[in-house]
């Protein structure tokens, strides 16, 4: 499968040295997001929905998130799938339904 590079500009943001950085009022989410512009935002978006539409496992979206680039990880897997459908749903203009 080929990370577009939209969802490798978001995923790069998902570092732990970079929470005293984000401004006041932000999430790590809200944060990445908005780093892509409205083209991005799509390309991003319709990425998650085909990766989340299929019947991945946690592994396997795991595995994806760290080839998007991100450096941060979680103990338990399935909080993978939680982070990107997260992701999705803001990306499709869904307010916040938790902060990371």
């Amino acid at each position: 499968m080929i990370v577009p590079k939209a969802f490798r500009d978001m995923c790069v943001w998902f570092m732990s040295d970079i929470e005293d950085d984000i401004p006041q009022g932000q999430d790590m989410i809200s944060f990445a997001i908005n780093r892509l512009d409205e083209r991005e935002k799509a390309e991003a978006r319709a990425f998650l929905d085909q990766i989340l539409g299929q019947s991945l496992s946690d592994k396997e979206l795991s595995d994806i998130w760290f080839r998007g680039g991100a450096r941060i990880g979680f103990m338990d897997e399935s909080h993978y799938r939680m982070i990107l459908d997260e992701m999705r749903r803001r990306l499709a203009g869904a307010p916040a339904s938790f902060e990371f």
